[in-house]
């Protein structure tokens, strides 16, 4: 999509109260950030950028505030989301590539968010596109949530962090996306699920908990959500499979250093790597 965006951090009054209209086109839910908390986080000590078309309609959305756990100092970025037809674009990486040089330019260099881990789309966007890592997994982070998108899974989270000054994400962000490859031969690296294809969708057959290599891979699902719709079963399985290996390898010390994909077998695959002084 050709775009003519801009992406600014608003302070106008009346444009933070549009935004909660744009939170239900993009989420499609109710409970959206009011615009009185948006004003705070703007105004004391957080950011709200704001990506506008040239008719000066709000396409895209980024809004966090600065934290503070376990002795360290952070940004969290709360929200981070597109109109539909964005959503294939370069919006979403561009949103978070302006928060971080605001971010860098108020001293702040580290950030974090969380996804969804079965969220393909997500875990692409976060870690390959821009060099975050995986370090943390929330299991049902946020309960039982009524929306579309979250409906009839328990809210698992994967933990992105982000060093916005390491070279890794510099490089990584600079990438143009029209000329990336996905280089990596998953033929050589063990797998930590065993999967079988079961009419349009894969079904989880065993998984592996008692690897102890330098490198494995994590398939999930491209499309999550087209199971859920099909058949709310096996992403019910997916869930509680991909849970066990996740909570398993990262409290064994492992990290998500990477996500490829596999358009011919339509996959997705986390890269788990055991940690490093130079990864942690």
């Amino acid at each position: 999509m050709k775009q003519n965006i801009k992406i600014v951090r608003v302070t106008d009054r009346e444009s933070f109260k549009l935004l909660e209209a744009f939170q239900t086109i993009v989420w499609g839910r109710g409970e959206v950030v009011p615009y009185h908390v948006l004003i705070a986080f703007q105004e004391i000590g957080g950011v709200v950028l704001v990506a506008y078309d040239e008719h000066n309609k709000p396409v895209g959305l980024l809004c966090g505030y600065n934290s503070f756990k376990n002795g360290e100092a952070f940004h969290y970025m709360h929200l981070c989301g597109v109109l539909p037809e964005y959503i294939n674009s370069e919006l979403p990486i561009q949103l978070r590539v302006a928060a971080r040089e605001h971010l860098l330019e108020q001293g702040i260099t580290q950030a974090m968010w969380l996804i969804d881990p079965l969220d393909a789309f997500e875990a692409y966007t976060s870690i390959h596109r821009l060099g975050g890592v995986g370090k943390e997994y929330m299991r049902n982070f946020y309960g039982l949530m009524r929306d579309p998108h979250n409906r009839g899974l328990e809210s698992d989270r994967l933990v992105i962090r982000w060093d916005l000054k390491s070279e890794e994400v510099e490089e990584k962000i600079s990438r143009r996306s029209i000329d990336e490859k996905d280089n990596l031969d998953l033929t050589s690296i063990e797998k930590s699920v065993i999967t079988v294809r079961d009419g349009a969708f894969k079904r989880i057959l065993d998984c592996r908990l008692n690897l102890n290599i330098d490198k494995f891979c994590l398939e999930i699902p491209m499309d999550i959500e087209s199971i859920k719709k099909k058949d709310l079963s096996i992403a019910i399985e997916w869930r509680e499979t991909t849970r066990r290996i996740f909570e398993q390898y990262l409290r064994k010390g492992y990290l998500i250093t990477e996500v490829v994909k596999d358009s011919k077998d339509n996959s997705c695959y986390y890269i788990f790597e055991k940690k490093t002084s130079s990864k942690s």
